[in-house]
This record gives C-alpha cells, structure tokens and sequence, in this order.
C-alpha cells in the first residue's frame, strides 16, 4: 500500500525557491522509500510546456512510520517560516485502512503556521 500526500503551500514566504528548499529538505532526510513529485497544473490551452505548481508537493511512502518522519521534518523545515503546510491524503480510502488515527495525527501535525522571529 502506497501512501501518497500532497503538501500545499501557503502563505507570504511560498514562492518556487522554498518549494525547492522543502523538497531539498525531505530528499536530504533520508526517508525510506520517499518519492517526491512536482504536482503539475492540467494544460491551459496555449501553453507552450508544461510547468509544475508553485505551492504543491506530492510524496509517495509505503508505511505510517516514513509519514511520521516526514511529518517530523516538514514541521522542522517550516521553524521560522511564515508558511502554511495543508497536508491531503490523495488516496485517503486506501491509506487510511489499518491506521486511520496515526495517520490523522500526523496530518495535522504537518498542519500549521510557523512564524519568524521579528
């Protein structure tokens, strides 16, 4: 069973460089069987290529324990940040079978503002 999250975004310090930073981040991490994709927006007519969303990260993992370490890292990576991760299971029917209450934690422990110190 593949458990496959999509992080979105929010808030004034997204833009594609800390995106870039947050993919860094988990790929420097070291989870076990992490894959990480760029969402990429459907085509819009006139579109010369394609180009992937600038708030929008998908993980795959196979287990709850590589969700908690990714879980641990998004909120050390979002520590002095004025961003917003909106966790979302993509496939919540199939991830949500055997662990439904961890998996729900760890959502909303990715959830979350953190703010700089000014």
């Amino acid at each position: 069973m593949a458990i496959e999250l999509e992080l979105r975004l929010k808030g004034e310090d997204v833009n594609e460089d800390s995106l870039e930073d947050l993919i860094d981040w988990l790929e420097r991490a070291g989870i076990d069987g992490l894959e990480i994709k760029r969402k990429e927006p459907p085509p819009v007519k006139g579109d010369m290529g394609v180009l992937a969303d600038p708030a929008i990260v998908v993980t795959v993992v196979s287990t709850v324990v590589a969700l908690a370490d990714i879980a641990i890292n998004v909120v050390g990576w979002r520590n002095g940040k004025e961003v917003e991760v909106d966790p979302t299971l993509v496939n919540p029917a199939e991830a949500l079978q055997e662990n439904e209450v961890k998996i729900k934690e760890l959502l909303t422990k990715m959830k979350g503002k953190a703010h700089k110190n000014k």
